[in-house]
């Protein structure tokens, strides 16, 4: 028999799951995160459509310009033939000549060597078309100390006299003949490199023009500087 006095005591019911702390406003971090993010990512595609546009635009300011096709000496004329164009950005640096002055300057003569790739500025072509029918431009390299490089200057009157080589005997007596010597005149005077020489383009006559330039070739001319008055 059961006893009576004994009573079934119910099984205790399992707490539900504690649902774990939130702490207060961590709810809304991410919101501001995504918003900052995004904020962010539409000012980098703005810098970046601009940067695209200033470069679009800066390549599109371009000018058309002369450049040399090829190579032209000191002195020798400018034909079509040694010219092309190129298009450049705009450069307040660069004063290269623009290609719509091109037919000023074919017949002019090239006062420094000319070199393919080069852009063409006023400088480095004489200012004349022209020299007289009778005179030639000629391209003298002196040696330092073979002119007065600080005297001259365009449109002087000078003397390019032979000079004697390395190892010969220079004499002073009167009865010898005076050195050959041919009468120019002073067009444009170069810079002086690091050696000291320096380039002078003269204007000679020209039946004079071949053998002053043969000279020249050998490095043994001197200048002299008539009196200026």
């Amino acid at each position: 028999m059961k006893n009576p006095s004994t009573s079934q005591i119910p099984a205790p019911i399992a707490a539900p799951p504690m649902r774990p702390e939130t702490p207060i406003g961590a709810g809304p971090v991410p919101r501001r995160r995504n918003r900052s993010m995004l904020v962010l990512g539409v000012l980098v595609t703005l810098v970046g459509v601009l940067g695209t546009s200033m470069l679009v635009r800066s390549a599109g300011d371009r000018t058309d310009v002369l450049a040399v096709a090829r190579e032209v000496p000191a002195g020798q004329e400018i034909t079509p033939e040694d010219l092309t164009t190129a298009a450049v950005a705009d450069d307040p640096a660069l004063r290269p000549v623009k290609a719509s002055e091109r037919a000023s300057v074919i017949g002019r003569r090239a006062t420094t060597p000319l070199h393919p790739g080069e852009l063409l500025t006023d400088a480095q072509v004489h200012g004349g078309k022209t020299l007289p029918a009778d005179q030639e431009l000629v391209a003298v390299e002196v040696q330092r100390g073979a002119a007065p490089v600080d005297a001259l200057a365009a449109g002087d009157k000078v003397k390019i006299v032979s000079t004697p080589g390395k190892d010969e005997p220079v004499s002073t007596s009167k009865s010898q003949s005076a050195p050959d010597q041919i009468a120019a005149q002073i067009v444009k005077v170069g810079t002086p490199n690091a050696s000291g020489a320096v380039v002078v383009q003269v204007s000679v006559a020209s039946t004079d023009s071949s053998v002053l330039a043969a000279r020249a070739a050998t490095g043994r001319v001197a200048i002299v500087l008539a009196s200026k008055g």
